[in-house]
């Protein structure tokens, strides 16, 4: 990686945590991490997950030229990752990026190793909204939203006989 985009990461870095946004320590810009990753919200002794993603490169899909936290440090509003960033900085909690899981390339075809992640990710998803955080968020296995009413209607419809 050259100087300049270690400075620059350097630079992302410090302006983060001096708005109470922190990212995992083993994420640095020399070391390309692939798997889960998730924002929590801390305030005191409360921590809450709003969001689980999932990259083939953790630090440069949080950092790079278009990414979740770049594009937050930019002004950019536009995802629910950083309407959430900003209301919950707003209620004055700070932001934590952790890496949940490492995921090793272990498939035998494209398909197979992405459906690998894809499937460490959902897993991450579903822990998450079992303890009731992470709760507006879809996997990408769900297409399409229109999906979610095709279930409503199923199983209002299967819990009514």
């Amino acid at each position: 990686m050259e100087e300049r985009m270690l400075i620059e990461f350097n630079k992302r870095i410090n302006k983060l945590e001096k708005i109470n946004i922190t990212i995992d320590s083993k994420l640095i810009p020399t070391k390309k991490i692939r798997g889960i990753y998730g924002f929590f919200a801390k305030k005191e002794t409360k921590e809450y997950c709003f969001y689980i993603g999932k990259s083939n490169n953790i630090f440069i899909r949080l950092l790079g030229s278009n990414s979740h936290l770049n594009n937050y440090l930019r002004g950019v509003r536009s995802t629910d990752v950083h309407k959430n960033i900003e209301q919950y900085l707003f209620d004055g909690y700070s932001i934590n990026v952790k890496v949940l899981e490492i995921v090793e390339y272990k498939g035998n075809c494209f398909e197979q190793d992405a459906n690998i992640l894809a499937l460490a990710e959902l897993k991450q998803l579903v822990y998450y909204q079992d303890q009731n955080q992470c709760k507006n968020q879809l996997s990408e296995a769900v297409k399409v939203k229109r999906e979610k009413a095709e279930w409503d209607s199923l199983f209002v419809k299967n819990n009514r006989q």
